[in-house]
């Protein structure tokens, strides 16, 4: 049965010994074990990445056998785990029911990095300049995968498209200009990006056809634009910001309500957007972005 932990004693315990006789030895996949670049991936490590990717990905806190099922650990394991990373601050427990979540220590972690990484002391300017001289608001945000991508950061008036578009939140699939973008920069195949589009939510979802259309329009002049297809009443524009080698590192986004921004606003956002996108991109080899 979880308990809360007391006190450092019986943190240590619960590292060492699992509540049940199930073994507690760690279980790397070869896929985890292709995340090592350099030396021998830890298993310990590697299992502690799956619990917290798990709880991450959860809809609702999880209990440990939960948990263990999800990231394929044996239930002990993932109880050590579990009860390690509250000790350390990275899990919160929920003693009433019993369950873990991943805790807000992860925030700090996080905004350090943003910090440190030099990415914000030279975009917000960028886009504090775009959202004042364009009236529109603008969303940074890192690409993690396949036409998936992390916000970062944004500025302006609030746009009650999503009641959840908060920093830090991921979204998966190609919707909206930002998911033109990352289907035409990217790396996926056209077959990819069938099945990863037939999953994702649109207002008004165009044909797989006419997305495809967007997309080489994109990749021919540089950025995507959406009205009123993805959120209802409001105008999408989003640019790429690429590596030296042209990999697709982040995605800028500028949004507005459709009645504020009239057609002939597209062109001169959508200048400033690139002029923006090629500033953040001759500064990424002296930015941390990993």
């Amino acid at each position: 049965m979880d308990q809360p932990l007391t006190d450092d004693a019986t943190a240590s315990a619960l590292r060492a010994k699992a509540p049940d006789s199930e073994p507690t030895t760690s279980v790397a996949s070869p896929m985890d074990q292709g995340r090592s670049l350099h030396g021998k991936t830890v298993g310990a490590v590697v299992a502690a990445a799956k619990v917290l990717r798990t709880l991450h990905a959860a809809e609702r806190p999880l209990n440990a056998s939960e948990v263990a099922r999800a990231a394929e650990l044996h239930r002990g394991t993932a109880y050590n785990i579990l009860r390690t990373l509250q000790a350390e601050g990275f899990v919160g427990y929920d003693e009433a029911t019993r369950t873990y979540a991943v805790s807000l220590h992860i925030l700090e972690i996080a905004h350090g990095v943003l910090r440190r990484s030099g990415l914000m002391d030279i975009a917000r300017p960028l886009m504090h300049a775009i959202s004042d001289a364009h009236s529109v608001s603008v969303y940074l945000s890192k690409v993690v995968g396949p036409c998936s991508h992390l916000l970062l950061d944004w500025v302006g008036a609030a746009l009650l498209t999503d009641l959840y578009v908060t920093v830090g939140r991921q979204f998966a699939g190609p919707a909206g200009a930002s998911g033109v973008i990352m289907a035409a920069f990217g790396n996926s195949s056209e077959q990819e990006l069938e099945t990863l589009f037939s999953k994702v939510a649109w207002y008004q979802k165009p044909s797989i056809p006419d997305f495809l259309t967007r997309v080489n329009d994109a990749r021919s002049v540089g950025f995507a634009v959406d009205r009123d297809t993805m959120f209802r009443g409001i105008t999408l524009l989003s640019v790429p910001v690429l590596s030296p080698s042209s990999k697709l590192l982040l995605v800028l986004t500028a949004a507005a309500r459709s009645h504020d921004i009239g057609l002939d606003a597209v062109e001169p956002l959508s200048r400033a957007m690139q002029s923006a996108a090629a500033r953040l991109s001759e500064s990424v080899r002296l930015l941390s972005l990993g």
